[in-house]
């Protein structure tokens, strides 16, 4: 007795299978359509691969990326995509220069037909004009990712999902860390014919709450740009 013969193979038991009907074999004309058709599926499921490109929000963050053989492809993708929302993040990474190079400053040149070229300042002005000029959806996310390169607290105030006022594009590194500059917090004060280190014509801030004056020379208020005090009782804050 054969091997087969020992071990006969099962075949479903579904009501809409003749099993006493021989199996007919796909002419020439059935398997050549069926090829055509797998053809036309395979072409349509790799150009699709193919064609899709990634977000906008990723370019940028690829932009941050430490390794150029990452963060150039990305500038160059933009630059040929004409996307106008990466122009107030490629002014922000145009502050730190973190390519090293013009390829920043030419990209902002190409997307904007302004000529600003390195003159950071020069494209924050522009920008704080343009209300047309708005950045991408994850430009929060983008930013905060930025600046915490500086001091990882910094994440703390801008990150994605934050609430703001104020356009996120017009806040700017002040140039310090966080509490790199101290506020100037309950300063012990002299009466002020005793401050003999003033100039008769020396400007200060001046406020008056619930009839206690009080005088911040703007010499102090330079180290420090925020007084935190107690005034007739009644906790206040200067900035300058």
């Amino acid at each position: 007795m054969s091997h087969h013969a020992q071990n006969p193979v099962s075949v479903p038991d579904h009501p809409g299978i003749d099993r006493g009907a021989p199996t007919r074999r796909p002419g020439p004309r059935a398997a050549a359509l069926a090829a055509m058709i797998l053809c036309v599926a395979f072409a349509g499921s790799a150009g699709s691969g193919a064609s899709a490109e990634p977000s906008l929000d990723r370019l940028m963050r690829q932009l941050l990326h430490p390794d150029a053989a990452v963060r150039e492809p990305a500038l160059r993708d933009i630059v040929r995509r004409r996307e106008g929302a990466a122009v107030p993040g490629l002014i922000d990474i145009l502050q730190f220069d973190l390519f090293l190079d013009s390829s920043v400053a030419n990209a902002l040149d190409q997307l904007t037909g302004q000529t600003f070229g390195h003159d950071w300042r020069a494209w924050v002005e522009w920008l704080a004009e343009r209300e047309d000029v708005r950045p991408h959806p994850d430009y929060a996310g983008f930013k905060g990712a930025l600046l915490e390169r500086i001091d990882p607290a910094f994440a703390e105030f801008i990150h994605a999902g934050v609430k703001s006022r104020a356009r996120l594009e017009e806040i700017q590194w002040g140039g310090v860390r966080k509490d790199g500059i101290p506020a100037l917090t309950n300063p012990r004060h002299v009466p002020a014919r005793a401050a003999t280190y003033l100039t008769p014509d020396e400007l200060v801030l001046g406020l008056v709450v619930r009839g206690e004056a009080r005088a911040y020379p703007l010499r102090i208020m330079d180290w420090h740009e925020m007084a935190n005090d107690v005034v007739g009782g009644v906790p206040i804050s200067l900035a300058y």
